[in-house]
């Protein structure tokens, strides 16, 4: 019996550790920097920084050879989310291909009750370009002088509003499952079409031309159609789902001469899974 107990007890502690060293895991990964620090944290840092800090991950291929051309990919999570969980899909990819991921957490929605959905959308892109010019001006590394961008769902939303309006500043976008997009072929106010685009955009217009350059993939689960899970605003504009939206902006940056493809992923519904992950790859390495 008491050498049962001790069984038990011993189990009980392995099993402990183990769960603690998982949880411990991403807090003693010394790759993934706060993106505003410009070095590698302290392990004190590590423990202690909030875990919707902007965070940057930089692999070991980087850091052996900061010499050769890196890449920075940015990565957007959906309402509420975390964009490490999200980044850590793309660690592999980073490792093999060089590409510094760029991690933030952003508040999407209105900070307060005097913040419109519009300003809160301009302040976040604000901030994205603050994070990515801080990034691009370290001489570490010799970055690409374009980066890659992917977002889900409030994401994939933020992140191709940054290309319409930084197209010169991105190379390829991987827009996942958003639910409402600006249409750039439409001249209703912004953000459901491009109407009013310069007041939202520092009084930069909207440059169609420079934004046939990006490549440009748009991907929806095909089992994420209801109707309900998205806001009516945009039905006229863009449909009432988001693959009817999906497939509609697509349409219509092919229109402008944009090199954009539209993707379903038979069985998924609302989440970001595995084969979109390798979509994005395959658009950001050209293939």
């Amino acid at each position: 019996m008491r050498r049962a107990l001790v069984v038990l007890l011993g189990l009980a502690l392995g099993l402990g550790i183990g769960s603690a060293a998982f949880l411990l895991a991403p807090r003693l990964d010394a790759r993934w920097q706060t993106a505003t620090a410009g070095r590698e944290p302290s392990l004190a840092e590590r423990f202690t920084r909030s875990e919707r800090a902007p965070l940057l991950f930089v692999p070991d291929s980087v850091t052996r050879d900061p010499a050769s051309p890196v890449t920075l990919v940015v990565v957007l999570p959906g309402l509420g989310g975390i964009g490490r969980d999200m980044a850590q899909d793309f660690v592999a990819a980073a490792e093999a291909d060089r590409w510094l991921l760029l991690a933030p957490s952003p508040d999407y929605d209105p900070r307060s009750a005097d913040e419109t959905l519009q300003e809160a959308d301009l302040r976040v892109d604000n901030e994205l370009v603050a994070l990515i010019d801080q990034i691009m001006s370290r001489p570490s590394w010799h970055l690409s002088a374009q980066i890659d961008i992917t977002g889900f769902s409030r994401g994939a939303q933020q992140a191709h509003r940054f290309v319409l309006r930084h197209p010169e500043r991105v190379a390829a976008l991987a827009s996942f499952s958003a639910g409402t997009y600006t249409m750039p072929t439409s001249l209703q106010p912004y953000p459901l079409g491009i109407g009013g685009f310069a007041q939202w955009n520092h009084l930069h217009p909207f440059d169609p031309v420079t934004l046939e350059r990006v490549r440009v993939l748009i991907g929806v689960g095909a089992a994420d159609g209801n109707p309900a899970d998205v806001v009516r605003a945009w039905d006229a504009v863009g449909g009432t789902t988001r693959l009817e939206r999906g497939s509609r902006f697509a349409q219509a940056l092919v229109q402008l001469h944009v090199s954009a493809r539209f993707q379903t992923y038979p069985g998924v519904g609302h989440s970001f899974v595995p084969a979109m992950r390798d979509d994005a790859i395959a658009l950001f390495l050209g293939s």
